[in-house]
């Protein structure tokens, strides 16, 4: 399948847009495929979205096995903290597909304001 017609490709294009928008000290905002196909992006910043993608999905997938193994639930957000930024990454379901969501944030960011701007991504990931 093409990606560009990928069920959740336009919602997750303006998903995108609307996240980098909302939280200060964004630099990118990707929306991928479980199986690390980026869908949209949006990003203030030079970055390879389609190797981006393949991490974290990766990063998703480990999130599900350690919360699996650990029987702790459903992931919801998983967090890179690094020196000069972060990494956010949320697994969604949308309809019946599962995607990953994840913003990449300087230091500055508050990370309560990121989660909370992901929590109502499943909402903004609407077919239209």
């Amino acid at each position: 399948m093409n990606l560009s017609d990928h069920p959740y490709a336009a919602s997750g294009a303006r998903a995108a847009r609307e996240l980098l928008e909302s939280i200060d000290g964004a630099r990118t905002v990707l929306v991928a495929t479980i199986d690390g196909f980026a869908l949209a992006v949006a990003k203030r910043q030079s970055i390879d979205a389609d190797r981006l993608a393949a991490l974290v999905s990766s990063i998703g997938a480990l999130g599900t096995a350690a919360s699996r193994e650990t029987g702790i639930g459903t992931p919801r957000c998983l967090v890179v903290e690094s020196t000069e930024g972060r990494l956010v990454v949320r697994c969604v379901t949308a309809g019946s597909h599962e995607l990953v969501v994840a913003v990449l944030t300087d230091t500055q960011a508050l990370l309560g304001r990121v989660w909370t701007a992901l929590a109502r991504v499943d909402q903004a990931l609407v077919i239209s």
